[in-house]
Parts: C-alpha cells; structure tokens; sequence
C-alpha cells in the first residue's frame, strides 16, 4: 500500500511539472473550434416524465473581475435553478473586488453558490474577505433529489486539509443515508494540477492533499465533481469520478492541448439522469 500510494504522489507531482509549463503558455482571447452547444433557452424546473426530480443548474469557474463575460453567465443563469461558481470569483481578493462581484450578483438577481480559489485568497485567508462578503469557505446543501458538497481547497499550503477531508466524509455520510440520487461535488483546483505557474514547495502539501479528493469523493458516493482553476474545458475520469473543468467564465483563457472558449456547463437532471453540456459564450 505504501508503494502505491508513493507512486500515486510521484506521478501527482511529474504531472504537476508538466502542467506548470503548458499555464505558463496560457493565451487571452475568446478561442474558436468545436465543442460547445449554443446557450440554452429557458428550461423551468418540473416534475420528469418518468415521475422523478427534474430541474437544471449552471457550473462556471474564474470570472476574475471579466464582467464582460461573467454578467453573460449570470443572464443564462436566470433561466435555471441556480448557478454554481468553481472559484477565483475575483482577480486578487481584494475588499473592492469582492465588493463588485456581490453588486452584479445581486443586481442579477441569480441564486448563487460558490466556492473560493486562489485568487480569491491572495489579499487575505479564506477567512477574511472571502468569507466576509461570500460566505463559509465550504459548505453543503441539498436539492430535490441532488446534495451538493462544496468543498475549499483554495488555499496552496493547505489544499484539502484533514479536518476538511474528516468534515466531507461526515457529510456525505449523512447525504447517502438519506438516500439522494446525485451527490455533486465542487473544488477549485482538480486534482493533480498545480495552483501557479510559478508554484513553490510550499505548495506540495497542497498538492498531495488534494490528491485525497477522489478518494474521499468516491468513497462518499460522489459520481461528479465541478472544478475550475484551468481557464478552459476539460472531462476526466477517476476512480468512478467524472471530473468536469470549467475555468472559462472570463479569466485569460489556457489553451491546453488545442481549443480554449469562453463557456459555462449546463447540467440537467432528470430523475437519476444527470447530463452536462458546455455553452460557448
């Protein structure tokens, strides 16, 4: 077991080097190419016609203070349940900045959730200005036949810490014994991908920690988690886990391995059917 948890972080850290190249490549501008649907018209929550859950709900990641794209999410937002942010809602975490995103929030009048990103903590710990004008750094809550566990993992020292780690598997404990259909999760960075560009060894603890996601998540019955922090649109399977990455709601975007667009994802529930779709904007 100890070698194979000793490869694991091996492989962890040789793909982490790998990633802080191809960030450090990262372009701006809106990209082009195939992939995306065209934005969605208005879909209500309703009952299935199999008689299950039906309802829909937005996952984005990184606005960064890119209000020209952003405030586009928020107006598709307005035609779903909720919307769910992966992160780095901020360009710095800045008072100011915090300030502007509760202020298009609000005007928009969308039911939000949110976890925070690195970003979001570079002015001051997640406990400061994240948690003054967004909230608890992480959370749960359920819908319909759906719970969802947002998870914080902003933070490159700490990343998926213990006492989070040992507070998810309560959680998700709890969720499975009430029996809900989907269990979602959401983080920042996925895991095995490095926080910057420029990443010390400070941030290795971080990234082992969060190497500790999917097994926690699988574990809890997790079949889906959101994350952001790549400033494109990415699918990975992991141990059951299908992880979608969706970093394209307004920070220069990261043309890793070809095509790079601004988007949201559109997921859809109905019953115990759960689709995801990318929307270009």
């Amino acid at each position: 077991m100890t070698m194979h948890i000793e490869h694991k972080k091996s492989a962890c850290l040789i793909l982490a080097v790998l990633l802080l190249a191809l960030l450090a490549m990262g372009g701006c501008g809106g990209g082009s190419g195939g992939g995306a649907a065209s934005a969605p018209g208005t879909r209500p929550s309703s009952p299935s016609a199999q008689g299950g859950e039906r309802f829909s709900f937005i996952v984005c990641g990184d606005p960064q203070n890119n209000y020209e794209v952003f405030d586009r999410v928020l107006e598709a937002a307005k035609s779903v349940d909720f919307l769910i942010i992966a992160g780095d809602l901020t360009g710095s975490g800045t008072a100011t900045e915090f300030q502007s995103f509760v202020n298009a929030i609000d005007a928009s009048g969308v039911k939000y959730y949110a976890v925070p990103g690195n970003h979001d903590v570079a002015a001051s710990p997640v406990d400061g200005n994240y948690a003054t004008y967004v909230g608890a750094p992480h959370s749960s809550f359920s819908y319909k036949n759906a719970h969802f566990i947002l998870i914080d993992n902003s933070t490159p020292e700490l990343g998926f810490y213990p006492a989070e780690r040992a507070w998810a598997r309560r959680d998700l404990d709890a969720a499975r014994k009430k029996g809900y259909e989907h269990l979602i999760a959401v983080a920042h960075v996925p895991p095995g991908y490095p926080y910057s560009a420029s990443a010390t060894a400070d941030q290795i603890t971080g990234l082992d920690a969060n190497h500790e996601l999917i097994p926690v998540l699988s574990e809890g019955g997790v079949k889906n988690l959101f994350c952001g922090h790549l400033h494109t649109y990415m699918e990975e399977r992991d141990d059951g886990v299908t992880v979608t990455i969706t970093g394209g709601a307004g920070a220069p975007l990261h043309y890793i391995g070809g095509d790079a667009y601004y988007h949201y994802v559109l997921v859809e529930v109905d019953g115990d059917r759960l689709t995801r779709k990318a929307v270009r904007i």
